[in-house]
Parts: C-alpha cells; sequence; structure tokens
C-alpha cells in the first residue's frame, strides 16, 4: 500500500502496520481469516469518514465537492483481497465499450475510438450525433439489493458475498468538515468512492442499464456497430441521426431510473459533429426537457467539437503549457 495515504476512523496508517512487520503481519492475517471464515465483521471496520474535496478551488456549492470514504487500512486490505477473487467473474460481463477500471484499457483507448469514429464519418457523408450523459450523484444511488441480486447472479462464493453483503448493510458514516466530525450514520445505499470494490461494482451495475442498447443503431466502424462508449460513469451515446439518438437515450433513461439512478438534464449535452458550414440542429428531451446542444464539449480531458477537427484542443494544449512555463519561471 502507499504511504501518506489518509487514515480511517481507527487512525491506523499504512507507516504503522508496515513497521510493526512480521509481529503485526502474523496477527493481521489471522485476524482476516477469522473474519473471512465467520462473515463477522467489527463494527469500526465498517465504519468510514466522508469528507468533501473540491472540484475548483474556491468552490462553495455541493455539486462542486466530490465525496471521498476514508476507510480503515486493515479493511482496505480485506476488500483488496475480496476484490481479487471476484474479478474474475465480474471482468467477462463488462462490455468492450466499458474502458474505466479494465486491466489494459484507459482513457486514451475511448478518446482515440471517438475522434477516429468523427473523423472517418466525414469520408461517407455522415454527421454523428452524440450524447454526453451526466448522473446525478450515481456512485451514491446505487441500491445494495441489486448489487448483491447481480453478484449472485455471477455465482460469486459464497464467504465472498457475505463479506461484501455485511460491509455494504452494516456500513455507518460520518461526515468531516474543518476538523469536525459528526455522528456516525447507517448507509442505505451507494458505493463509497475511495473503496477498492466500488469500480468493479458500479461498473457491473451499470453493466445492466447499456447491456439494453444492444443491436440499437449506432455507427458502423469496421463492421462493428458503436452506439456508446463509457469509461466508469463518463458515457457518450451515439447515432447517425437525433431520432436514433432520442431512442438510445429513451432507453437509459428508463432503465437507470428503474436502477435508481437519475440523469442530469441540466449537463447531460447533445452535439452534431459535421463537416457542413452550419451544424444540423438536434433537438433532445428528457423527459420534456430539452438538451443543450454545443459545439464543444470537453470529455475525458479532450475537447471535442462540433467541426470534428482538433483544433480547439490544440489550441488549449497550447494554452496550458504556456501556463506551465510560467510557472517554472518562478522556481
Amino acid at each position: 500500500m502507499k504511504h501518506g495515504k489518509a487514515t480511517g476512523p481507527d487512525n491506523i496508517s499504512v507507516e504503522l502496520i508496515e513497521a510493526l512487520e512480521d509481529f503485526r503481519i502474523g496477527k493481521d492475517t489471522h485476524f482476516l481469516n477469522e473474519i473471512y471464515d465467520t462473515g463477522q465483521i467489527p463494527t469500526d471496520l465498517s465504519k468510514s469518514i466522508f469528507i468533501a474535496l473540491p472540484k475548483k478551488p474556491g468552490a462553495t456549492e455541493c455539486e462542486l465537492h466530490r465525496t471521498i470514504s476514508l476507510m480503515s487500512h486493515i479493511t482496505k486490505i480485506l476488500l483488496k483481497i475480496i476484490m481479487l477473487r471476484i474479478r474474475n467473474k465480474i471482468k467477462p460481463e463488462i462490455a468492450e465499450e466499458q474502458w474505466g477500471f479494465v486491466e489494459d484499457k484507459g482513457t486514451s483507448n475511448a478518446i482515440y475510438i471517438l475522434r477516429i469514429l468523427i473523423e472517418r464519418a466525414p469520408e461517407v457523408q455522415k454527421d454523428v450525433y452524440l450524447c454526453f450523459i451526466d448522473y446525478t450523484k450515481d456512485f451514491d444511488r446505487v441500491r445494495h439489493d441489486e448489487i448483491i441480486t447481480q453478484l449472485k447472479q455471477l455465482n460469486i462464493d459464497g464467504k465472498d458475498l457475505r463479506i461484501i453483503k455485511t460491509m455494504y448493510w452494516e456500513q455507518t458514516a460520518a461526515m468531516r468538515i474543518e476538523n469536525k466530525t459528526s455522528t456516525f450514520q447507517d448507509i442505505k445505499r451507494g458505493v463509497r468512492q475511495g473503496c477498492v470494490l466500488s469500480p468493479d461494482l458500479f461498473s457491473l451495475y451499470s453493466e445492466i442499464i447499456m447491456r439494453n442498447l444492444e443491436n440499437h443503431p449506432g455507427i458502423k466502424v469496421g463492421g462493428q456497430n458503436i452506439n456508446n462508449l463509457r469509461y466508469a460513469d463518463d458515457t457518450v451515446l451515439i447515432a447517425e441521426n437525433k431520432e436514433d439518438l432520442q431512442k438510445l437515450l429513451n432507453i437509459v433513461e428508463e432503465k437507470s431510473r428503474k436502477k435508481g439512478l437519475e440523469l442530469n438534464s441540466k449537463k447531460t449535452e447533445v452535439m452534431v459533429t459535421s463537416r457542413k458550414q452550419e451544424s444540423p440542429k438536434c433537438d433532445i428531451f428528457i423527459n420534456d426537457v430539452k438538451l443543450k446542444q454545443t459545439e464543444k464539449f470537453k470529455y475525458l480531458g479532450t475537447i471535442i467539437s462540433n467541426d470534428g477537427k482538433t483544433n480547439r484542443e490544440i489550441s488549449a494544449r497550447t494554452a496550458q503549457a504556456k501556463i506551465n512555463f510560467q510557472k517554472m519561471k518562478t522556481i
């Protein structure tokens, strides 16, 4: 485990665990084996502390903060073991369109595919209709009973499943703001950001939603139909026309709602990439709320433009490089 990590409610650091070396390792191994065999997790290990980190400097609104869960490092070791045991069964369930938290995949792969798709479309006289989906607190809305049901369907080992179920059903958390900590409360839903299991569990949860898009039209690349790309919860829907795009969005909205997830109509945006002088109008709705049509959108850290070119992205990176060079003058 990496040094310098924040401690959980027990205030035991990674450095302290490592400093005890063989004496502690033997006791920890026996302790974790006992938890695994009995399925009984001590109350202190199921506790976590939430802290809110600003997404931007000076942020004051709740939605401009990211909530991170601080857990005991002993709990992290236990969950890391469980993660390695269940990942082999979860991995085959994740579609090729998902690039987040998947071995040998990353943001660069998803960006490359989207750019190739946009650049090749004009060669066959096609526009590309995109919908960049934003969820409202998606990690916080995941239903625990749905997670357990999906894991059971994968025939996850009974002991592994029991640990996950106990950890989620009996977890409590407190909120820490400016060194003041609230009382601990029961947590009834959501996966914790900062937990090693969360990426795999959320990917599995969202996969059930996105499978409903199979066999629906998107854009064909190399004979393969692509109607969505995903990096964790960063999702873009892809179609050849606005009618197909609306159908895709309707499916995602309906299936997400049934799973307890809500699309954010204020931040979900649409774009049409085209080489025409004027980009085609694209009126897309979520529950009668018209979505914003944008000329550019920052997806996975790169700027996607409606003209299909990379000029804006190059200009933005050049400007950022200049800023960084200016900062180096003071070193």
